[in-house]
């Protein structure tokens, strides 16, 4: 099946354009990105270095006190198991859990929602009647279906906002939990399939909190990890993501057909195998600062601060600004 506007020959192109127009935008800006200040310490190239903490201070209106950048900078050849061994085990394969649920339930709600149309899946047909099938088996709408489905697929932006203020006001736990029980709350509403305006309803605020926690997977999972295995524990990570998507479009797209209930009940039992898996997380991230190497982690635990501890002391900048800081010491005894 195809999603496209009637009587439209060549729609796929400036769709195709509009998607890679970004990706010239993102090449022209890498230009002039900096390396990171430990980048350019680890090459021996510290004028960089102080040229780009510098530039930070002078974006947050700050003024860079004196500082002796190191001379060595510790470097690992950290292996791709290490991302699941202690301190990182519990925290790792709960954000593995997260990835791949999100992406899934992401994936598949893209790919449900254009079926929920054609298959006239809770009554959908009374809203939308023009929808139908050409002699190539390809789904064809009206310009006022299509606009509306992506109008509908923009709510996720509002999600992100959301993401953003809730992940910094409440914190990287209870965003994760009433995300993901309002998710599955939400599909448990589908399921029961009441009226084709509830449907739409239920659809857009998933969509929402969708976009939700795709700010808390952006700021959550790299700050699990010191910086010397920040990369390379995203990556792995992100692969999680990529098998959800890949999951999601080959589930939804062949078992709508048959079942389009069996496909939300799947929605439903991710959602709650997750919500029930953010549950065992113990640490915030928020309020904790980022580790930078090995030795760190082993002095001071895993990344974030323990949800039993406070761990944050009040102090000031040098500009007299008043900041927090983590306890070191408490730290250390936890």
């Amino acid at each position: 099946k195809a999603v496209v506007s009637t009587q439209s020959t060549g729609g796929w192109r400036w769709e195709l354009t509009l998607i890679l127009f970004p990706t010239f935008l993102t090449l022209i800006a890498l230009h002039f990105t900096d390396e990171s200040p430990r980048y350019y310490v680890a090459n021996g190239q510290y004028d960089k270095a102080l040229g780009v903490l510098q530039k930070m201070a002078q974006w947050n209106g700050m003024e860079l006190p004196e500082m002796e950048l190191p001379t060595e900078v510790e470097s690992y050849s950290n292996s791709y198991f290490e991302v699941y061994q202690q301190p990182y085990t519990r925290m790792s394969v709960i954000v593995s859990i997260i990835q791949f649920s999100w992406s899934w339930c992401m994936t598949g709600i893209t790919y449900f929602i254009p079926d929920a149309m054609s298959y006239s899946y809770c009554y959908l047909s009374d809203f939308f009647t023009s929808t139908y099938t050409d002699q190539h088996g390809c789904t064809l709408y009206t310009k006022t279906e299509y606009f509306f489905y992506l109008a509908f697929t923009a709510l996720y932006i509002p999600g992100l906002f959301l993401g953003g203020f809730s992940v910094e006001y409440f914190g990287r736990k209870p965003t994760a939990l009433w995300t993901f029980w309002t998710l599955t709350g939400l599909y448990m509403v589908l399921l029961v399939c009441i009226h084709y305006s509830i449907t739409i309803a239920i659809l857009a605020l998933a969509y929402i909190t969708l976009g939700t926690v795709t700010i808390l997977i952006w700021v959550l999972s790299p700050e699990l990890y010191p910086s010397y295995m920040r990369t390379t524990s995203n990556g792995i990570l992100n692969t999680f993501n990529r098998l959800g998507a890949a999951g999601g479009a080959f589930f939804t797209e062949y078992v709508d057909p048959y079942s389009m209930r069996l496909t939300v009940s799947t929605y439903i039992v991710l959602s709650l195998i997750t919500a029930i898996a953010c549950l065992f997380i113990n640490r915030e991230t928020k309020g904790s600062y980022l580790k930078d190497t090995r030795s760190e982690v082993s002095s001071y635990g895993a990344a974030g601060i323990p949800l039993s501890e406070t761990n944050v002391l009040p102090t000031t900048d040098n500009n007299g600004q008043g900041v927090e800081v983590p306890n070191v010491e408490e730290s250390k005894t936890n």
